[in-house]
């Protein structure tokens, strides 16, 4: 009865420790903040975009910008051309780029006076292309409002690999 027992409690002991071992695929953790946002949706990634944008930080923008694994798949890294080393450059250019942009946006919203997280969405226009080589692509135009003054925030959004991310041109103009 005892070794019945026994092996009952090593048994469950032994299962019970297995069942803890459980991994999520792809899991990413929580100390990066700025880990990229995926979306195959157009429109979810635009609405994401507008609330981080009014957060008026400038490194929320890592979040939207395609990592070296997309732009990876996407250029062809054993041609002449485009080399790892010019893929990498590619991406920081992309990046510090959008976030000079980003600042320009902050500093004419400044100018006139505007608070982005008062910024109310009313619509969003998307205008789709593709490039020769397949790539798509699209112009988006985020209008909105604070009280009765007018707003545009323009920028173009890419698709790598099914998933869509902010491309470049971020503008930002008040309507008259």
């Amino acid at each position: 009865m005892r070794v019945a027992l026994v092996l009952l409690v090593v048994f469950r002991v032994s299962f019970s420790s297995f069942s803890q071992l459980y991994v999520l695929k792809d899991h990413r953790p929580d100390s990066n903040l700025f880990a990229p946002m995926l979306f195959d949706s157009l429109p979810e990634m635009c609405d994401s975009f507008f609330t981080q944008l009014k957060k008026e930080d400038v490194n929320t923008i890592k979040s939207f910008v395609p990592t070296m694994r997309y732009l990876k798949t996407t250029f062809d890294t054993l041609s002449v051309e485009y080399t790892l080393d010019k893929v990498v450059i590619r991406q920081q250019r992309l990046l510090r780029s959008l976030q000079r942009q980003y600042l320009k946006v902050l500093k004419k919203a400044k100018k006139d006076k505007l608070k982005m997280r008062h910024l109310d969405h009313k619509k969003t226009d998307f205008d789709y292309g593709a490039d020769e080589d397949g790539n798509r692509y699209c112009y988006v135009t985020v209008q909105c409002n604070k009280r009765k003054k007018e707003y545009e925030l323009k920028y173009v959004a890419i698709q790598l690999n099914g998933m869509w991310f902010l491309g470049d041109e971020l503008e930002f103009e008040r309507i008259e």
